[in-house]
């Protein structure tokens, strides 16, 4: 992981961090250990110690609120980071950014992706395709009869009250109050260089950091050289994940094919809908739970369903809690088989009337990873298996 992170130690009375690791783990307590190597919390149960490599997500309890960001200017980084600013502004070469903890930021245009300087909730999504759509020069995006409009040219000085834009050679000088947006045409040479982690402030800018250091204040470096720090309360998430772990739940499955324990010849599109899997909710729309712990990711899976994913390249682990739903226990029956490509990995009876099974699985070259949840002799006896924390790891 390219990454520098500086060891530190923080006074006791700091503020409180929850820590998530790859294997599903949740530690919380106060911070007295960051570095290259590991992450060091002071729990009620005494100091619980996280490998940098294997922590997911590190946060701030309870959670910092403020919608201070939802008013200001929004600034996409080519690098991914997105930045709620006070103000921007532009000359030659060089972009300002105002922070609205009053930072000011300069950094290279050729590192600014968008700018969007006026707030509307309802064009997000007509921005959002805008800045994702296919250019071969900057665009100029005002509102126009309810809707976004755009001109095709190229961007010049942006300052405090005007943005001057070449349309087909001829330069204009536009009020900023009518403009509601600039995407640039940048080309990235190449991808951006992995960052170390994602940063959430209190503001809602959310950072792609590559280089990060812990004294007195949060610091990190963007890909682009500019330099942030904010107080450690400043910070509401930091997000180690990138790269690591994906979420089966997040995955689109190649196949999803669910058999009805009656055999028909086709089964009906809406019951095909009902006994469909559920993402991060059982059939009920509830939390997932098992053995009385609750998770926010994982899937839930009627018997008899096959689920096919086609793994990217480079994960290694297959890891998950197994259990029947808790509403059914202890009640349940199934069969989970998974298999990746031609080998079977895993065949397995889950019932009911056990605790919850952590599995723990080696997919490394594995292209297609298959996953059935079967009737037990033939018998559908309370067959809802839960999934919980159903995630691929590097």
């Amino acid at each position: 992981m390219n990454v520098l992170l500086l060891t530190v130690l923080l006074a006791a009375a700091g503020p409180r961090f929850e820590a998530k690791t790859l294997d599903g783990q949740t530690f919380a307590g106060r911070l007295t250990e960051l570095n290259a190597q590991r992450l060091t919390l002071q729990t009620p149960q005494g100091a619980a110690t996280v490998p940098i490599e294997k922590l997911v997500d590190l946060s701030i309890k309870p959670t910092p609120s403020s919608s201070a960001g939802a008013k200001g200017i929004r600034v996409q980084l080519m690098d991914g980071s997105v930045v709620c600013a006070g103000q921007y502004t532009c000359r030659g070469d060089r972009a300002t950014l105002t922070l609205l903890d009053g930072q000011v930021l300069e950094l290279p245009v050729h590192q600014v992706l968008a700018v969007r300087l006026q707030t509307d909730a309802t064009a997000a999504a007509e921005w959002a395709h805008l800045v994702k759509t296919k250019r071969d020069t900057d665009l100029l995006v005002v509102r126009k009869s309810g809707a976004l409009d755009y001109q095709p040219g190229v961007a010049h000085e942006v300052t405090a009250e005007t943005v001057r834009f070449d349309l087909e050679g001829e330069v204009v000088s536009a009020p900023r109050g009518k403009i509601f947006g600039l995407v640039y045409h940048h080309r990235l040479e190449g991808d951006a260089p992995a960052a170390c982690c994602r940063i959430t402030d209190l503001w809602g800018s959310q950072w792609s950091a590559h280089k990060l250091r812990l004294a007195d204040r949060l610091q990190w470096t963007t890909w682009g050289g500019a330099e942030v720090s904010l107080p450690l309360g400043q910070v509401v998430d930091l997000d180690f994940s990138g790269g690591k772990i994906a979420y089966l739940s997040d995955l689109e499955a190649e196949s999803v094919r669910w058999t009805p324990f009656f055999a028909v010849q086709k089964p009906l599109p809406i019951l095909e809908a009902f006994y469909a899997p559920r993402r991060d909710r059982d059939f009920d729309s509830a939390p997932l739970q098992l053995g009385g712990a609750q998770y926010s990711k994982g899937l839930a899976v009627h018997a008899r369903t096959e689920l096919t994913y086609r793994l990217p390249d480079g994960f290694r682990r297959l890891g998950a809690v197994a259990g029947i739903d808790d509403s059914l226990r202890p009640n349940g029956k199934v069969r989970l088989v998974v298999r990746g490509d031609a080998k079977v990995l895993l065949d397995r009876v889950i019932t009911g009337n056990e605790p919850p099974k952590p599995l723990e699985l080696d997919v490394a070259g594995v292209r297609r990873l298959v996953i059935l949840v079967d009737f037990v002799d033939g018998v559908p006896a309370g067959d809802q298996l839960l999934l919980c924390n159903a995630r691929i790891t590097k």
